[in-house]
């Protein structure tokens, strides 16, 4: 039985620009009935025309799980294109559209988002205090400067 792969919670992945990427991306993978990641692999390897950009089992884990957006946008459009075949999708079908005719495709969506997630500094992490210590060196001590 294929392992699942839980959507990181906020903490670890906080709302912003590459959660929003994951989202969509696991939007497809859902839609393409969770499939493990060797069967997308496998996929991505047997298309000719995605050839040129492969993805290991690890590469398409992170992201689905946001431990990483791909520099790389042929390699995300592949995977991508991958799910959209097995979940029966036409990446080019438009997704949305107001009442205006203005929207965009499947693909225009995930583009953006990606161009989002990669432009997103990234995040210090949160400075974890020391067994035994104050978080702040200098917290009760307000006579002293901090230097």
């Amino acid at each position: 039985m294929a392992r699942t792969i839980p959507m990181p919670s906020k903490r670890d992945l906080p709302d912003g620009p590459r959660r929003d990427f994951v989202e969509e991306m696991r939007r497809h993978w859902r839609d393409a009935g969770r499939p493990p990641l060797r069967k997308v692999r496998s996929k991505l390897e047997g298309r000719e025309d995605l050839r040129e950009a492969t993805a290991s089992e690890e590469t398409i884990r992170r992201m689905l799980t946001g431990g990483a957006v791909s520099p790389d946008l042929d390699r995300v459009r592949a995977v991508f294109h991958v799910l959209c075949e097995m979940a029966g999708t036409d990446p080019d079908a438009t997704k949305w559209e107001d009442r205006y005719g203005n929207g965009e495709t499947h693909w225009e969506c995930l583009r953006r988002l990606w161009d989002l997630a990669l432009d997103e500094a990234p995040k210090a992490p949160a400075p974890q205090p020391h067994w035994g210590t104050s978080p702040d060196p200098w917290a009760g001590n307000s006579d002293d400067p901090p230097f």
